[in-house]
């Protein structure tokens, strides 16, 4: 045979990003922002443990953020109807990202049927003030993140409220034609969408455009641990 027969060109460490969408998000949408609202009220201070976490690396509170409210990392343990559907979509959401990126180990394992668990390990939501922002970081101890968009105004673009995510790769010096595909682009952009859920890999290093829309910028976001259970 001969050698040029076996020329490949791989694709290896892939980068998921998937983006799926609630067809209940307009029934239970107010009953969230009402639960959001009276839980800014019990807690004003917000996310004060995140505060004090970076007050001991030496970084200025709120340091990831600006101009935004962002409650406690376990409102999965508040026991709010519509947030909890809002879980279980993102828990099916994380189960479908993981089965995805991990097909041809599933294949080779020696399971008629593998069953796994989604653990949510920390969630929270965060209302974004008239050009309130993230900025870029990545998140620690899990395997999936999340953001879900719960109220964005209309006029909502790419660079106004949108998610994006750096490329988790540096580039440096001149760049010719064969290189411009990965110096091209420094940032890909998911737009956000009232009741869209995008998931990626915790590695990857994202924030959020300034939204200068009307209505305030509310998402929820997630951390995941996802283990095979033993038959």
């Amino acid at each position: 045979m001969p050698k040029e027969s076996q020329n490949k060109i791989n694709a290896r460490w892939p980068i998921y990003i998937g983006e799926f969408h609630n067809e209940e998000h307009a029934d239970i949408k107010d009953d969230l922002i009402k639960f959001f609202s009276e839980y800014e009220k019990k807690f004003p201070e917000g996310n004060d443990e995140a505060n004090k976490k970076e007050a001991a690396l030496g970084r200025a509170t709120g340091a990831e953020n600006y101009n935004l409210y962002e409650s406690k990392y376990n409102l999965h343990n508040e026991k709010n109807e519509a947030f909890q559907k809002v879980l279980k979509f993102i828990s099916k959401g994380f189960l479908t990202m993981s089965n995805n990126a991990n097909k041809n180990y599933i294949s080779k394992l020696k399971m008629d049927n593998p069953k796994f668990n989604v653990k949510i390990t920390e969630s929270w939501f965060i209302r974004y003030d008239k050009g309130g922002l993230v900025f870029p970081h990545h998140h620690g101890n899990c395997s999936w993140c999340c953001v879900y968009y719960v109220q964005i105004g209309k006029d909502a673009n790419r660079k106004n409220g949108s998610t994006y995510f750096m490329r988790p790769y540096v580039t440096g010096g001149k760049n010719d034609f064969g290189g411009f595909f990965y110096a091209s682009e420094a940032a890909g952009v998911v737009e956000a969408e009232e009741g869209k859920l995008v998931i990626w890999p915790n590695f990857l290093h994202h924030g959020s455009y300034p939204y200068s829309g009307e209505k305030n910028r509310i998402i929820i976001s997630a951390n995941s641990k996802i283990d095979l259970l033993k038959n």
